[in-house]
């Protein structure tokens, strides 16, 4: 069978099989099982292997029981998760959409990894037994949970969630294969937002006379706990894997957000030092996450933010005001952290961008995106005061003190203004537009040997592509301009038979630049683009704030797709082409038949979902600290 045939075979648009739907099943059930099985006896007084194991290690190391297994346990289930994860999302550049859910060898670290996750939580509410934190949940006569364990429980199983509202999204909607599909965001969500349960449980435990946590290793404990908070960087991935389909404004807010957050909130904690072991734990994961996939064969690995300037910003910031370990000028520490580290900070980081990263973004782009990311940051700064006031009116005011930590009660109410920025940021800067569209003329050159130009139909064929704007030079002050091309890699294929990418090496993607041939408004790619057989390439603008655009030069015919889009796209040498709204195009695989407004509320639900979720946990936060609304009471 010839490559354009084997290239071509379609795999699946919609749900998964029902045999796959039943052996997910049947593994979740055995998970639940054990779990259900497990608290059914520890809440009955009939302690099994997992609690008298917990209660065993609690007792050696000065830990309450339903705080051992996430104190030990967690970290590896992130770094599972993560490892299937890293993996999941280059299989889908390389590769295209699975033959069904259980086909993608990274499926099961991730599906097995949050179950388990979920099973935590459980576990811990069914060993949570005295000694327990002053304020805690009543879920029954006799059984109180501490908030921790409702954080992490609820994290867990919204990401176990995500796998059925998958498939069902999935059935409506067609497979839109990026991360950032709204019960992707569920899955991934999930997992990453379940690191915000540690310093809240280190406090919980510490409030109870936990010696683990005490002196100078507990420094260095919850030190590790408010950083580990960074994990939510998982949704700057296609970013780092050099396809975002998002504004190149989303990785501005949700970078300097995030890390002045973890930063600050570490250094005010940790005291000298704490921003610079942030750093640690950020270059830990990132270095963790490109060593685990580089024994796999042919798999597109990351290039990331290096996080250095925010780090040093911070701590050359909390020296300047004489911050120790809290302190009365935490507030304009926390501003002038954001101030700089959003400015300064995310200056330097384009430039190493420039020289380490995959996409550049046109230096003209960054006094807007500078301006945005630098409020995201003062609100991560903001929101960093809140988690740690929060932390430290669990763990109790009077232990703490007597460690010289001190940090204002007034301090809790700059929480919800931070967390306001980050959302109202996200709300208005990162949904992509469509913009009026534009046309170019296309025309090819250095074909593949023996033909004249690329007829949709041949075995293999690449060409360097020039494009000229007729009328006005968008790419002049565009934030990105690229050749893209991907998921050319199908079974059958041999990886030495397939391009390969002209950064990493590595086949089925290739990502070019496209550079000024010297006459006005016309590029041409800096690399050969493949237009054959499952290839799909594209040339990408992004126009700040928010329109993406494409011109779309080779597609195949997918069987599996019904729509207009799912037809044979090719386009000839010296043909004008008008530009497309890019995410329908990355996205071919999503249904014409549903209209664009069923398609919008139904992500507005599941994120609206989302975002209650995360206030979820504030309120956890709150509960655990003993805040509560007038009339109610808290256990």
């Amino acid at each position: 069978m010839s490559l354009t045939l084997e290239a071509t075979t379609a795999a699946p648009a919609g749900g998964a099989a029902a045999s796959e739907i039943l052996i997910a099943a049947g593994i979740a059930a055995v998970y639940f099982g054990i779990t259900g099985w497990v608290l059914l006896r520890e809440r009955t007084g009939h302690p099994t292997l997992i609690g008298r194991g917990a209660g065993w290690l609690g007792d050696k190391v000065g830990l309450p029981v339903w705080a051992v297994i996430p104190t030990f346990g967690l970290l590896p289930v992130w770094l599972l998760a993560g490892f299937g994860v890293y993996w999941d999302v280059p299989i889908h550049m390389q590769k295209g959409r699975d033959a069904g859910p259980l086909a993608n060898p990274s499926h099961y670290p991730i599906f097995l990894v949050l179950l388990f996750l979920a099973c935590m939580g459980v576990g811990i509410m069914a060993l949570a037994r005295s000694p327990l934190p002053k304020h805690t949940l009543k879920l029954a006569p006799g059984w109180k949970v501490p908030f921790s364990a409702v954080l992490l429980t609820i994290a867990g199983f919204i990401a176990v969630c995500g796998f059925p509202a998958d498939d069902a999204w999935h059935r409506m909607f067609g497979q839109d294969v990026t991360e950032w599909g709204p019960t992707h965001v569920m899955m991934i969500g999930g997992a990453i937002t379940s690191p915000f349960c540690m310093p809240l449980l280190f406090a919980e435990a510490r409030q109870v006379g936990a010696r683990f946590l005490a002196g100078t290793k507990g420094r260095w404990l919850f030190g590790y706990a408010f950083s580990i908070c960074m994990l939510p960087f998982a949704f700057l991935m296609e970013f780092d894997l050099g396809l975002p389909q998002f504004p190149a404004s989303t990785e501005f807010i949700i970078f300097g957000f995030l890390m002045t957050w973890v930063c600050v909130a570490t250094r005010i904690w940790f005291g000298g030092g704490g921003a610079l072991y942030t750093l640690f734990w950020w270059w830990f994961a990132h270095v963790f996450l490109v060593l685990i996939i580089l024994p796999l064969p042919g798999i597109l690995t990351i290039r990331f933010m290096s996080a250095i300037p925010v780090a040093v910003i911070v701590e050359l910031v909390a020296l300047a005001f004489g911050v120790r370990r809290g302190g009365a000028r935490l507030v304009p520490f926390a501003v002038v952290s954001g101030l700089l580290a959003g400015s300064l900070g995310l200056w330097l980081e384009w430039l190493w961008a420039e020289k380490f990263m995959t996409i550049k973004i046109n230096g003209d782009a960054l006094p807007f995106l500078l301006t945005v990311g630098t409020i995201a940051a003062v609100g991560g700064g903001l929101f960093a005061l809140w988690h740690v006031r929060r932390t430290l009116d669990v763990a109790g005011d009077d232990q703490m003190e007597a460690a010289g930590f001190t940090i204002a009660p007034t301090f809790r109410r700059y929480g919800l203004a931070g967390f306001g920025i980050f959302v109202v940021l996200m709300a208005i800067f990162s949904q992509p537009k469509a913009g009026e569209p534009v046309p170019v003329t296309v025309s090819f050159d250095h074909v593949t040997a023996g033909q004249e130009e690329c007829p949709g139909t041949a075995e293999r064929c690449e060409a360097y592509v020039t494009v000229t704007f007729p009328e006005e030079d968008h790419a002049k002050d565009a934030v990105w301009f690229t050749g893209y091309a991907w998921q050319g890699w199908r079974k059958g294929i041999a990886a030495a038979d397939v391009p390969k990418d002209p950064i990493e090496g590595v086949p089925g993607v290739v990502r070019t630049r496209m550079l000024p041939t010297g006459e006005p408004g016309q590029y041409r790619s800096a690399d050969p683009m493949p237009m054959y057989g499952g290839w799909k390439s594209m040339i990408r603008i992004h126009e700040a704030p928010r329109t993406m655009m494409t011109w779309v030069l080779y597609m195949p015919d997918d069987p599996a797709l019904k729509s207009a889009r799912g037809r044979m796209i090719h386009v000839t040498d010296g043909q004008t082409v008008e530009s497309a709204f890019e995410p329908k195009m990355l996205q071919r695989e999503r249904k014409d038949s549903i209209p664009d407004w069923v398609y919008g509320v139904a992500n507005d639900v599941v994120l609206s979902g989302w975002l209650l979720v995360l206030l979820l946990f504030g309120w956890c936060y709150n509960r655990a600290a003993g805040q509560r609304r007038e009339g109610t009471r808290t256990a």
